[in-house]
């Protein structure tokens, strides 16, 4: 019984490690299975997009439309390999551009070479002529040999590069071969320069040399027209490398639209799609741009372009002037809006047009806006964390502007400070001081502060005090205030003029009087009326009390406190009073 227990036990711990590793194997087989499945499926989709590689990009993309993200990575494939192919040939004849170069170059270093001993020869046959054997002129002509054979040897160096970059080159044995025969020929030339005895002979050496000089530069010709087809050829193979490039980018973009990663493949596009120019071989670099601006993948298509784009901002600007005189004018008849929220909504609505066609217009010039919307997301919210502050005044001065406590131009004291309101701004609000100074007060202080508008309605009432000494008639005084604002022209009937006897003083009387007058006309009204308050005033003898003190000085006097039989002792008493009152 044991034993079968035992053995029933083994069993069921055999199919646990059969199970164990079953698993283990199937988790670890199945990717292997699933790449290969992906493989054998991507091997069995063919491209079909790559059979005409001029189609318009507009017909591409109706073409993509239906295809799976399995199916435009083939295809994304398939346009990567056409324009590395096309990215190989531009490579190659690039090459073949730069080694013409070298042997332009080189050629025209040859050419230099034979042209100096050539120079150096006609000096000593110049000096042949004129010299006799043994003559200092006769040694001289020697030296120019000398210095003849010495060129002659560096030509038949410069010529023998020539011909080494010449064999670097395909296609041009046959002019390999006359450029070995020149240097050949030179090479001789040097080794029997100092053979020459006569004039004639020395005459004959300038004409071969010229005629080597002529080879050679009709070598040079021959290797600069080459150079100069391939530089047209590398102009169009750019073209379509360009063209390519931009079908390739279609297709990646309906690829990352459907989730595939097309990173890679436009890592590949920015490598590949510099133009490396050579600047010192001015002739290649006036074909290149030339080439580029007769292109249609080039100048024509980038003029093109640049039209659009001027096209667009231009428009965009006029229906921005458009939209912001309708909002201006719509705002002025509906009424209810203050004139810095009305300037505020114009001002926004032409910047936000004109900013939408900017955006519009960078599309013509080919750039992405994604970068550009997500950097300008990313600074925005760094902005408003960094700025709260400013964002605060931003927001209190939208508030002003809605609300709108004050105009440009109102009378007001706020902060502390009064003037005129000269400009209202999202940031601040200006105030211009009574002696010209420009005050700025953040919005925030603003809308948290107390504002005082004297502006606030079409009419004003101009309130002066009037002091009044106590022995002055305050009802005469009274009417005369009264028939000053009444007689003024600007003063308005309804409400009437009024006088108010405010309260006493230690030595006057107060007194309120005023009348209401239009707003614009309240500062001269308020000058007017108090000139004439003084001129009336002194016409009728009414003093404006000043302040004043009284101080008395008394002799001491003895007075007796008996009574006297007669009375003439208290007159005599009350004269004394009267006249110690009279002296103080």
């Amino acid at each position: 019984m044991k034993k079968r227990k035992k053995s029933i036990f083994s069993h069921k711990w055999q199919v646990f490690c059969l199970t164990v590793i079953a698993c283990t194997l199937t988790l670890w087989v199945s990717p292997v299975i699933s790449q290969k499945s992906q493989a054998e499926t991507s091997a069995t989709i063919a491209a079909i997009t790559t059979e005409e590689p001029e189609i318009p990009v507009d017909e591409l993309k109706l073409l993509l439309k239906p295809l799976t993200q399995e199916e435009l990575e083939v295809e994304a494939k398939a346009w990567q390999d056409l324009l590395k192919a096309k990215v190989q040939e531009i490579s190659d004849a690039e090459i073949a551009i730069k080694r013409k170069n070298r042997e332009t170059r080189k050629s025209e270093a040859a050419v230099d070479a034979i042209e100096k001993a050539q120079k150096s020869l006609e000096e000593a046959e110049e000096r042949k002529k004129t010299a006799s054997p043994g003559s200092p002129e006769a040694e001289e002509a020697e030296k120019n040999l000398e210095a003849a054979q010495k060129e002659l040897a560096k030509a038949q160096e410069a010529v023998e590069e020539v011909v080494e970059v010449k064999k670097q080159s395909e296609g041009t044995e046959e002019a390999t071969q006359n450029l070995e025969v020149v240097a050949e020929a030179i090479e001789d030339e040097a080794s029997n320069t100092d053979d020459i005895d006569s004039q004639q002979e020395l005459v004959e050496k300038e004409k071969q040399l010229e005629a080597l000089s002529e080879q050679l530069e009709d070598s040079t010709e021959e290797a600069s027209e080459v150079k100069t087809q391939l530089v047209v050829g590398v102009t169009e193979l750019q073209q379509e490398q360009t063209a390519l490039a931009d079908r390739f980018d279609t297709v990646l973009d309906e690829f990352e639209s459907k989730g595939g990663k097309a990173e890679s493949f436009r890592q590949y596009i920015e490598s590949v799609s510099g133009v490396e120019i050579d600047v010192s071989d001015t002739e290649g670099l006036w074909l290149r741009i030339a080439g580029w601006i007769k292109s249609e993948e080039g100048g024509l298509r980038w003029g093109q372009n640049i039209g659009i784009f001027s096209a667009i901002v231009a428009t965009s600007v006029i229906v921005a002037a458009i939209l912001g005189f309708v909002t201006n004018r719509s705002l002025r008849i509906v009424g209810g809006v203050s004139d810095p929220l009305r300037e505020f909504l114009v001002r926004t609505v032409w910047q936000a047009t004109v900013g939408v066609g900017v955006l519009l217009a960078l599309t013509a010039l080919e750039i992405n806006l994604g970068p550009i919307l997500a950097l300008v997301g990313g600074t925005s919210f760094i902005l408003a964390f960094a700025l709260q502050t400013n964002i605060g005044n931003l927001a209190s001065g939208l508030m002003i502007m809605i609300y709108s406590p004050f105009n440009v131009g109102d009378e007001v004291e706020l902060c502390g400070t009064s003037g005129y309101i000269d400009s209202i701004s999202l940031a601040h609000t200006t105030i211009k001081g009574w002696t010209g100074q420009i005050i700025t007060i953040p919005n925030n202080s603003v809308l948290s502060s107390v504002v005082i508008n004297h502006n606030a309605r079409d009419t004003r009432r101009v309130s002066l005090q009037i002091r009044v000494g106590y022995s002055e008639n305050l009802s005469k005084v009274e009417q005369l205030l009264l028939d000053i604002f009444q007689s003024h022209p600007l003063v308005l009937d309804q409400p009437r003029p009024s006088t108010f006897a405010w309260k006493f003083e230690e030595y006057f009387v107060d007194l309120y009087v005023g009348g209401w007058t239009k707003t614009s006309d309240y500062w001269r009204v308020y000058n007017e009326t108090l000139h004439q308050i003084k001129e009336r005033f002194v016409q009728e003898g009414i003093s404006i009390p000043i302040p004043q003190q009284n101080i008395r000085f008394q002799e001491p006097t003895q007075l007796s406190l008996k009574p006297e039989k007669n009375s003439s002792s208290v007159v005599q008493l009350s004269s004394n009073l009267e006249k110690s009152n009279a002296q103080s």
